[in-house]
């Protein structure tokens, strides 16, 4: 208690007591007076590469040369395009087009056997009786989707049975190429059911386009079939019932 009896005295004692350092700034002095050696890349690589780990380590740890982006071969660039991937050949699409609008033109390569028995096309006639259903669905005729698609299996599973005994030549046609013709050579009708979207075919005007229609149809699908079976005097006996496939698609359009 004495010394709080004399103010003076004890602030003096007080004073006389240095001044104790922070926590902080005490860490910080240390760490200002320390040096520290930092090696270089190349000393750090050179002391690590002399220890036995089975393997050094390597002079750099960066090389350019070891990240090189491999170049492309020629393997990768000869993709096949989108359309033959999807094996739609438009050339071959074409081709079959221009034989159906030109039946009475001379050799070419629609007549030829291999040509369209090979890779015989499907994406031709699909369009085709698309083209057909929707716009016999613009004449009112809201049926016609499901009447095309069955006539169209009914037809190519018939004429393939029918053709088949018809050739003597074993495997001349496959159901795909019987397909593939009939769907092209549904062109004319096509044609006719776009002119009765503006005008009405009921009349005389009407039946007579339609009876050209089926007789350029089933002309061009013979002579197509004929180039298939090599047999050209054969061209009247097939003609005959694709006439009456493509008449029941005329009746489609009239009616």
């Amino acid at each position: 208690m004495g010394d709080f009896s004399n103010p003076e005295l004890y602030w003096n004692k007080q004073a006389e007591v240095p001044l104790q350092q922070g926590y902080y700034e005490q860490d910080y002095q240390q760490f200002s007076n320390q040096q520290l050696d930092f090696k270089s890349n190349e000393e750090y690589t050179a002391e690590y590469a002399n220890q036995s780990y089975g393997q050094p380590y390597p002079t750099s740890f960066y090389n350019p040369n070891d990240y090189e982006v491999p170049k492309m071969g020629d393997e990768d660039l000869d993709e096949p395009p989108l359309l033959e991937e999807l094996e739609i050949y438009p050339d071959r699409i074409l081709e079959k087009v221009l034989a159906v609008l030109n039946p009475l033109r001379g050799h070419s390569l629609a007549d030829d056997a291999e040509y369209l028995t090979k890779d015989a096309d499907l994406a031709g006639p699909v369009f085709f009786c698309l083209a057909l259903a929707m716009l016999l669905l613009l004449a009112g005729k809201s049926q016609s989707f499901g009447y095309i698609y069955g006539f169209s299996t009914i037809s190519c599973v018939l004429t393939y049975c029918l053709l088949s005994l018809m050739t003597s030549a074993e495997h001349a046609f496959t159901l795909s190429t019987v397909a593939s013709i009939l769907g092209y050579c549904l062109i004319p009708i096509v044609g006719l059911s776009f002119l009765g979207v503006f005008f009405k075919l009921s009349g005389t005007v009407g039946i007579i386009l339609a009876a050209a229609a089926v007789f350029w149809a089933s002309f061009s699908a013979s002579r197509l079939f004929v180039a298939v079976s090599g047999d050209k005097q054969q061209q009247p006996l097939i003609m005959y019932p694709s006439a009456l496939v493509y008449g029941v698609f005329v009746l489609l359009v009239l009616f």
